[in-house]
């Protein structure tokens, strides 16, 4: 199995279980979205503005977090609803795999207008979709009868599609294409197989306590990774101009990101719309795209912060293990500190990656040792260990064969 295949579907599997337990929503999948375009980057040589593309990648997987599933996952896991779960997750799964996809291939011709426009085109469609389609339930993945969730798949397939239409209107249609593309078929089969493995795992093996809800983000991911691999090979990239990166003062940097990030954080929870992550989201794609220097901010230093806060309000008010305050104070300063060290190796696609993989990992087993520290012994606990592992062994192995090529 060839490295630039099985390396970016690793370090997407890893990012998606990581998702599912370090953050959830639109703010844990931006850690998948920024490890998969830094593998796809690493292992293909491509080396041209890769921290503004991973925080096209993590954005972009991060809207795709706003849409509602566990619902949908509850009707799969019973024989009678089984095969509508399963649709609503192939579904939801290839939309995601779909908006992703479309925003990193955008990302490789960060031009302002290009990406102002598809920005626009992106709030105005699903804003339609939502309206039209979800908010009046006329095709329904969640349950009518119990708590009904509010839905946006619709708006986010309308978004993909008027962003690539856009694209094609100004003559960059691709990668974007083929990316989102790859992405709606990884999607698909990730999210519906996985979702078809906890089925299958709950209904007939009830017996066994596993893990069935993180066997069904592993392999999700893994697809997902695969697809964007499989893009990132099979498409000629369009030549831009690098811009130069950063400030004159890492203090500077680490300030403003810091209120793009408040910014960010605010408008995802407080706009009264089902899609305020996008909304910001957007805005923050049209920042970087001006503002070069902010792009390792987005892709890293926000990407732990939403770590950082989850694993606060988990040691807080999950288990009540301290005070909130002093917890989030804790969170806070973490990020700050993750922020300066990511001024200090961003041109380094390799470092950063394992920055910020190893530093999720860490926070994910702090987690697991909360309740208790012989939880760290569980198997995805040790599984979340190797699977990074893997991936840096895999990026010292691409290494070692550039330093032998060069």
């Amino acid at each position: 199995m060839s490295l630039r295949y099985w390396l970016p579907a690793v370090a997407m599997m890893l990012g998606w279980g990581l998702r599912g337990f370090i953050g959830g929503g639109p703010f844990g999948a931006m850690i998948p979205g920024a490890m998969v375009v830094l593998s796809i980057c690493y292992v293909n040589s491509y080396r041209k503005d890769v921290a503004l593309l991973a925080a096209f990648g993590a954005i972009g997987v991060g809207f795709g977090g706003e849409m509602t599933y566990g619902q949908t996952v509850g009707f799969s896991v019973h024989r009678e609803t089984m095969w509508w779960g399963l649709l609503g997750l192939s579904l939801k799964g290839a939309i995601w795999g779909l908006l992703g996809g479309a925003v990193i291939g955008m990302g490789f011709s960060p031009r302002l207008r290009l990406v102002a426009g598809g920005s626009v085109a992106m709030i105005v469609a699903t804003w339609c979709g939502w309206k039209w389609i979800n908010e009046p339930k006329l095709i329904y993945f969640s349950n009518l009868l119990d708590k009904p969730r509010e839905e946006i798949w619709a708006g986010f397939l309308l978004a993909a599609i008027a962003l690539l239409l856009w694209l094609r209107s100004q003559q960059s249609l691709q990668p974007a294409l083929r990316f989102a593309l790859a992405g709606f078929v990884g999607g698909a089969i990730g999210f519906g197989g996985g979702g078809a493995i906890q089925a299958l795992g709950r209904i007939y093996t009830p017996e066994l306590k596993l893990h069935w809800w993180k066997y069904m983000e592993f392999f999700f991911g893994f697809c997902f990774g695969w697809g964007m691999a499989w893009a990132m090979a099979h498409t000629k990239l369009p030549v831009e101009e690098e811009k130069e990166l950063g400030l004159s003062s890492p203090l500077l940097e680490v300030i403003f990101s810091s209120l793009v990030a408040c910014a960010l954080f605010g408008v995802a929870w407080q706009l009264p719309v089902r899609f305020g992550y996008m909304v910001g989201g957007c805005g923050v794609l049209i920042l970087v795209t001006h503002f070069r220097w902010l792009a390792p901010h987005v892709a890293y230093s926000i990407t732990f912060a939403g770590v950082a806060l989850d694993s606060a309000r988990y040691f807080s008010r999950e288990h009540k293990l301290g005070q909130s305050e002093p917890a989030y104070a804790v969170a806070i300063v973490m990020s700050l500190a993750f922020a300066w060290q990511v001024c200090h190796q961003r041109n380094d696609t390799r470092r950063a990656l394992e920055f910020l993989m190893w530093s999720c990992v860490i926070d994910a087993t702090f987690k697991f040792m909360m309740p208790g520290w012989m939880n760290a012994i569980d198997h995805v606990a040790i599984g979340f260990i190797l699977m990074a592992a893997l991936v840096s062994y895999g990026l010292r192995r691409c290494y070692k064969i550039e330093m032998e090529l060069a």
